[in-house]
């Protein structure tokens, strides 16, 4: 669709990820400002270029990875579930996990505006959440999350699109009240500020990501508690260390304990025992 609509702008390099890297990196280098659009795990081949050729120079690419989290029927090789644990160790790198595709508009033309910084957008394989999702454009402040529900209880993280499937389990809790959500948006850098109130006011975490446990966002949220002497108990909700096989999107969700009903049945469990 770029091709024919401004063939000027838009480069096809073929399955050549790692030239795709590098070529983005030097048209950063000239002031341009690159869109690098591979799916998520596919820029695992370029991993070395990522480091080297783009985050060692702070060069301000902008990175949409299609394909994030689980993918369905397309199999094992097309599951984007390490993006988040392999790129958040990277130094100079932006991960940004956009809840609907609103969120994702706006991050994009934040990040078109000149942010400084190379910035990771993931997002999953489908059709997006809001029937009305063409409306204008705002700035996102860096690093800044979003209380979508205050609770008195339990605080449940999310990170991305899955956060649209915890908004509808927590509307239909019997004891919603206890439970509050955060689209935190951000997995690098953290919302520190907000992680602080939330630690502060909370009795019991949840995070909730459609990617691997190890190493991921629940891992980031673990390394904060750590670091600033938190003793919550956190729950991590994600993808377990194996490699997920072939089937729709909601069956996979099921299998990894990331569906409604397993989501539900965590939050219950720590209700009953109020």
């Amino acid at each position: 669709f770029m091709m024919d609509e401004i063939p000027e702008r838009a480069f096809d390099v073929g399955i050549a990820e790692q030239h795709a890297v590098t070529l983005a990196a030097g048209m950063a280098t000239e002031g341009m400002i690159p869109f690098c659009n591979i799916y998520s795990t596919f820029l695992q081949r370029a991993y070395d270029q990522i480091i080297h050729d783009v985050a060692l120079q702070d060069l301000p690419i902008i990175f949409c990875l299609d394909r994030a989290g689980l993918v369905g029927q397309d199999g094992p090789t097309h599951h984007g579930v390490f993006d988040i644990a392999y790129l958040r160790c990277i130094p100079n790198l932006i991960i940004f996990a956009p809840m609907n595709e609103v969120e994702l508009r706006n991050i994009m033309y934040t990040a078109q505006l000149g942010i400084d910084h190379p910035i990771a957008i993931r997002y999953p394989r489908g059709t997006g959440a809001i029937a009305n999702w063409q409306l204008p454009f705002h700035k996102i402040e860096l690093g800044i999350s979003q209380e979508l529900k205050k609770g008195t209880t339990i605080a449940v993280l999310t990170i991305g699109h899955i956060g649209n499937t915890v908004q509808d389990v927590i509307d239909d809790l019997d004891r919603a009240e206890h439970v509050g959500h955060y689209n935190m948006r951000f997995i690098k850098p953290l919302d520190h500020n907000q992680l602080r109130l939330i630690f502060d006011h909370y009795k019991h975490i949840i995070t909730v990501e459609d990617g691997c446990k190890i190493g991921g966002f629940g891992s980031a949220i673990l390394e904060f508690a750590n670091e600033n002497a938190y003793a919550t108990p956190i729950e991590v909700l994600g993808i377990d260390d194996n490699f997920v096989e072939q089937g729709t999107i909601e069956e996979l969700h099921e299998l990894t304990g990331i569906d409604a009903k397993s989501i539900k049945g965590h939050i219950n469990k720590i209700i009953n025992a109020l």
